[in-house]
């Protein structure tokens, strides 16, 4: 009787740890970067030949996740932008567009899955078309020796993250591959 209690128990087990691995597929799969502006038809701007606006820009710092020295290094410059921009009491950003304020997203300490365009672990801005003039220069100056991509969101997501991206330090690979529109312009 206790094998099959020990059994019923293990099955029960397996298959909570299913549906949790399961949700937290849907999830980083419903939440991956390449989501694209909702309101922005590309094939408009592509019937007119003309690129789409930028709406706004995404700053991000590249770390070497599980190493310490990079994961210190990242953190201290997002520690010194948080409190140059007085963002300290500031919820995180709560997507990654439309965000009507200058914000900082969670640190995504690995960020290395098959649908998301980084291959490295970084931390990001969500930066407002306001805030560029003072944000780029200020990150510009303040670096150090991190590598940091600028790139505009306008929903043509691969060239927003190749052709029209800043890049300060090293560039690092992207998998353009991961983006859900794939119109280049």
């Amino acid at each position: 009787m206790l094998d099959k209690v020990a059994f019923f128990n293990m099955a029960d087990m397996q298959n909570i740890v299913f549906r949790l691995v399961l949700w937290c597929v849907f999830v980083a799969v419903c939440t991956a970067h390449p989501t694209k502006y909702p309101d922005v038809n590309l094939n408009v701007y592509r019937a007119k030949g003309t690129p789409p606006p930028f709406l706004s820009y995404h700053i991000h710092c590249m770390f070497v996740a599980y190493n310490n020295d990079s994961i210190s290094s990242a953190l201290k410059l997002m520690e010194k932008f948080i409190q140059h921009f007085n963002l300290t009491n500031t919820k995180p950003c709560e997507g990654l567009y439309h965000q009507g304020r200058l914000c900082v997203f969670d640190v995504d300490y690995t960020n290395t899955g098959a649908t998301d365009p980084f291959v490295s672990a970084n931390w990001a801005v969500f930066v407002p078309l306001e805030w560029y003039a003072k944000t780029v220069p200020w990150v510009m100056q303040n670096r150090g020796d991190q590598d940091i991509l600028v790139h505009p969101n306008s929903g043509a997501e691969v060239s927003d993250h190749t052709r029209w991206a800043l890049w300060m330090g090293d560039k690092w690979p992207l998998n353009s591959a991961s983006f859900t529109n794939q119109t280049v312009f």
